[in-house]
């Protein structure tokens, strides 16, 4: 299993990427979620940070499932696959500035975003954040190349203590990403605090290992955004510990 560390594009990526090197990560997840650049101007930052380390996945932002937003993500994908990017995340939750909008037209709209991705080699991942599995279900039994990303944070979210077996068990056929982090099992976009490991609730030994033995061999990005390096560098300890053959 590779695993890598997540960025934040609020802050500049070259030293993040330099620490998460540093800290013996196999690659950088680069987060796309405010990010206005043109695609030339983000190809030309990335061809710089994949010199330092892969850039094997990227998060794309909350969308509004309309077609701006559809040629805006296409474009990112212009711009990271020629550098190395494989993966591109997206959420089913709508943008918190956008209406409600149909599970259906969602679906729709994914299938049009995965066709762009299959014509540049590249997969698109369906995160989990707060849908029951069965949501997630439909959408992958309708767009057969869209894949999964199981966010074990998410999972355990609301209390929901089994929440990540739960959504391996419906989801874990199509799985092609994990995110890994702590929190408390606190309510919504409040309780999900990204934590090290160890610093929340989560039996996260037991989940990772439900991931090892379901043959999960793909990326599992640490999305780790408080602590300090050293917290960063004794989960991925755990994590190479815990998925070792």
């Amino acid at each position: 299993m590779r695993i890598g560390a997540s960025t934040y594009s609020r802050e500049p990526f070259l030293k993040q990427i330099d620490e998460i090197r540093e800290a013996g990560f196999d690659y950088a997840e680069l987060d796309l979620t405010w990010i206005t650049w043109e695609p030339e101007k983000l190809q030309a930052e990335a061809e710089v940070l994949a010199k330092r380390i892969p850039l094997l996945t990227a998060h794309l932002p909350p969308s509004q499932f309309h077609q701006a937003d559809l040629a805006r993500f296409v474009g990112f994908m212009d711009a990271l696959a020629p550098v190395g990017t494989e993966v591109f995340n997206a959420h089913f939750l709508e943008a918190r500035s956008a209406p409600r909008i149909a599970a259906g037209a969602k679906t729709s709209w994914l299938s049009d975003l995965v066709d762009a991705a299959t014509d540049r080699d590249v997969l698109v991942t369906l995160e989990n954040v707060d849908e029951p599995p069965e949501v997630l279900r439909k959408a992958l039994d309708a767009v057969p190349d869209l894949r999964h990303c199981l966010d074990v944070g998410h999972a355990h979210l609301d209390q929901r203590t089994d929440g990540a077996r739960h959504y391996l068990a419906v989801l874990g056929d199509r799985l092609g990403l994990a995110h890994i982090h702590d929190n408390h099992g606190g309510p919504g976009e409040a309780g999900d605090e990204h934590l090290p490991f160890g610093q929340g609730t989560i039996d996260l030994a037991r989940d990772v290992a439900a991931l090892k033995a379901r043959g999960y061999e793909g990326p599992a990005t640490l999305e780790i955004f408080k602590g300090t390096p050293d917290d960063k560098k004794a989960c991925l300890r755990k994590m190479r510990r815990w998925t070792r053959p």
